[in-house]
């Protein structure tokens, strides 16, 4: 345990600070703070609770990507959210009270359309380990000239900055017995990321619709002026083979993926088949499921994570 000493030192060292906004919520808690990263820069965190119940071992924490998207249409870029907040109230009126913590960290796309947002949140989320498995050319030279920029290593500020800092914040002890990682698209990428390179650490990882497809290069130039991408194979190729290798370091971890089959989600079939297929092969515990009609968006993905957060309680 840290003593108020240390835990003053750590948090003036992160130039922590509350925000004065608030952000809307129909139930539970939430503080907003913004947390000066040495590696990606400041960057919102809102940490939420949805019971008053004290921390202990009981407890599981979730580190959620794209945090703006999690609590507050009004505060997001399409005015859609996951809706964390309802579906617990939901729950709690089912009698489900998980004991459990939301970390949302902001994504580095603030507009959600602007093209260099959108590149800045693209290159933060994707693996850079995957890179290596890239065959010599363009793409790879592309990823390598910009990924492995300091600051898009999210990973380590996930893994260095913001895990002790929450070790500190609800004194505690974080591992793969209590912290887990979710994410929608690029964010659940990093998700799988994170359990792959960090076994010891994060116990489960929720991937909703991942975008295992990458984009294009073309793609990319003309993004702005284009509804649907067709993803670049060598992307998916180095993926799927990044995984592969991967695997072994996990046993005992929860995997849980999902897509739709409408829009951007359709693209996604055949890589998450491949994935899936390299996990049947293992002893990963894992759930792979497909919804009929279902889009790339933050409506669906809420609605999933509820039915996961239920059966996430009946096995704790």
């Amino acid at each position: 345990m840290y003593s108020k000493l240390v835990k003053s030192i750590f948090i003036i060292s992160c130039g922590l600070s509350l925000y004065s906004h608030s952000v809307d919520i129909t139930f539970g808690s939430i503080e907003v703070i913004e947390f000066n990263s040495d590696v990606i820069g400041a960057r919102e965190i809102s940490l939420y609770q949805p019971h008053s119940i004290e921390i202990n071992s009981q407890t599981r924490f979730i580190i959620f990507q794209d945090g703006q998207m999690l609590f507050d249409a009004s505060r997001s870029w399409n005015k859609q959210e996951w809706r964390l907040d309802e579906t617990f109230l939901e729950l709690n009126n089912e009698n489900i009270r998980p004991n459990m913590v939301i970390i949302g960290v902001n994504s580095a796309n603030k507009s959600g359309k602007e093209f260099f947002d959108n590149t800045n949140r693209y290159l933060e989320y994707f693996p850079k380990q995957a890179v290596e498995y890239m065959d010599a050319g363009f793409v790879r030279f592309g990823y390598n000239r910009m990924a492995n920029k300091p600051r898009y290593q999210y990973l380590d500020f996930v893994v260095k900055e913001l895990i002790p800092f929450l070790e500190i914040r609800y004194d505690t002890t974080l591992n793969r017995q209590n912290l887990g990682i979710m994410g929608a698209s690029m964010g659940a990428l990093a998700a799988l990321n994170a359990i792959l390179e960090y076994p010891d650490l994060f116990g489960f990882a929720g991937c909703f619709s991942t975008h295992w497809v990458g984009i294009k290069p073309l793609e990319y130039l003309t993004l702005m002026f284009r509804k649907n991408i067709k993803g670049d194979q060598k992307t998916i190729d180095a993926l799927v083979e990044y995984v592969r290798d991967m695997i072994p370091n996990l046993d005992s971890h929860q995997l849980y993926f999902d897509r739709g089959t409408a829009g951007l989600d359709k693209s996604y079939r055949d890589p998450q088949i491949r994935i899936d297929s390299i996990l049947e092969k293992s002893s990963i515990d894992f759930e792979s499921l497909v919804f009929e009609g279902e889009d790339h968006q933050e409506k669906f993905w809420a609605k999933r994570f509820k039915a996961w957060l239920v059966k996430m309680q009946e096995r704790m």
